[in-house]
């Protein structure tokens, strides 16, 4: 376990009030900046995931805006993060398992948010169900923990995937996606919940400028880096709490 002494940091930014709800399906380009309260909400967040190839893009821009971040992670062994980012005190990097109600409750605990950026690494692996039986874990221990910010990604993916068996654990992972979703849906009264739906992921560059996608699914691409953004604008404006906006690339 890498576990640094952690600093205390505060951000200030534009004094605005958020925009109504409703206006906000006039926007045609998502550009939150100017809408960031006084005090940065969710200063000490957690990402599961945090490895993967969009959560280590939400662990580098929460570092960048000094955000007090803790990454669970299944083994230390080449770690997506530069030495830099090793370095910064804001960073505790825990070795754990997200199956462990243990070692959730270690890591939510004492939390303003968790992003859950977790995924199977392959459609076609054992663990097709993994983010439902996860997302059970997480608000048991949520709920016990008296944590309520959740965050969390649902990617839609590309419709237009040749392969038969792609396509059919393809499906039985957007199932279990469903799954996850009502498991987060049922604990309303609990939670303060953001789903994100997004079309399919690209490792395009970071623009800060995204759709947002009044249909039900999108099959646009946007980069990993504009989701990260997205998330963390949405920790700090909580504009879409229990709600599922559904943001896309510009092209």
């Amino acid at each position: 376990m890498i576990d640094p002494t952690i600093s205390t940091s505060t951000s200030t930014s534009i004094s605005t009030s958020p925009p109504p709800i409703e206006s906000l399906n006039n926007l045609k380009i998502l550009n939150l900046e100017e809408y960031l309260p006084n005090k940065i909400r969710g200063h000490h967040i957690l990402v599961l995931g945090a490895t993967g190839r969009l959560g280590r893009h939400v662990v580098r821009q929460a570092l960048e805006a000094s955000y007090r971040v803790t990454a669970l992670v299944r083994n230390d062994h080449r770690l997506p993060f530069t030495r830099q980012q090793l370095q910064n005190p804001n960073l505790v990097v825990f070795l754990g398992c997200v199956l462990s109600p243990t070692d959730l409750d270690k890591v939510i605990e004492d939390k303003d948010a968790v992003i859950n950026c977790l995924s199977p690494r392959r459609l076609w692996n054992r663990n097709v169900d993994l983010n439902s039986r996860v997302q059970s874990l997480i608000n048991d221990s949520m709920l016990r923990l008296g944590v309520k910010r959740l965050i969390i990604v649902r990617c839609h993916g590309t419709r237009t995937v040749k392969s038969i068996l792609t396509r059919l654990f393809a499906s039985k992972f957007h199932k279990d996606k469903v799954i996850q979703e009502k498991l987060i849906r049922d604990n309303s009264e609990h939670l303060d919940w953001t789903i994100i739906h997004v079309g399919s992921l690209s490792n395009e560059k970071l623009t800060k400028r995204y759709l947002l996608n009044r249909d039900e699914v999108s099959s646009k691409k946007i980069s990993r880096a504009n989701v990260a953004h997205f998330i963390l604008q949405e920790i700090r404006t909580g504009i879409f709490v229990k709600r599922t906006p559904l943001i896309d690339g510009e092209t």
